[in-house]
């Protein structure tokens, strides 16, 4: 099998939360290992990929960025189209970025998929000193709405590669109890250097 196809599900996973709570970072640490200070947002969709081990499953996330659109509200349905793994991102310096997370799980679950894995993320706790999210008050809201929950630093590269590995090993794990149907996120099979016609397509086909 050749390394373009050297997986075994491709999941689609997407960041959503305000403007500013860090969500390119997370994604720039989690697949490139880089941080940016520079906090100038790009206008547009974009996604990385990074392809992890859980078991004897190979693993391909493809990981979406707003990458400043959620400023204009201009997030289309099908941006969450086909998502099987979502992380809510605010910023614990910044109240109003959590008091938003209701709207963006309204917006998430009316778009992604039924089954899908969301993970509340408290952003910047290399901030501490500036903290106005109590830790113990998003996690009770996190356990009300029955998400994951974890706090990280994209700076300090604190708790990230545990909030994506979390989400993909409990999407895995649905996958595995037939929460989920697998067929819908089975990667591209590759036969003596060819691809199955009915194959060629990922979950994500339609984005």
């Amino acid at each position: 099998m050749g390394s373009e196809f050297a997986y075994n599900f491709v999941f689609k996973v997407v960041l959503v939360g305000e403007s500013g709570v860090g969500k390119t970072n997370l994604l720039s640490r989690f697949t490139k290992n880089q941080f940016t200070l520079d906090s100038r947002a790009t206008i547009g969709v974009e996604f990385s990929t990074k392809t992890t081990q859980l078991g004897e499953a190979s693993i391909r996330a493809q990981i979406w960025d707003t990458a400043g659109l959620e400023r204009y509200r201009a997030i289309t349905s099908a941006y969450y189209r086909g998502a099987v793994g979502a992380l809510v991102v605010y910023d614990i310096t910044k109240k109003p970025t959590y008091e938003c997370v209701e709207r963006w799980l309204s917006e998430l679950f009316d778009h992604a998929h039924p089954h899908v894995v969301v993970m509340l993320v408290g952003n910047k706790t290399d901030l501490e000193s500036d903290r106005c999210v109590a830790t113990e008050e998003a996690r009770r809201y996190a356990e009300k709405k029955s998400l994951l929950f974890v706090e990280t630093s994209a700076l300090e590269s604190t708790n990230v590669e545990v909030a994506f590995n979390s989400v993909l090993s409990e999407i895995h794990r649905r996958l595995g109890r037939k929460e989920v149907i697998q067929r819908d996120f089975r990667a591209p099979v590759s036969l003596r250097g060819q691809t199955r016609a009915d194959d060629k397509k990922p979950c994500c086909r339609n984005i």
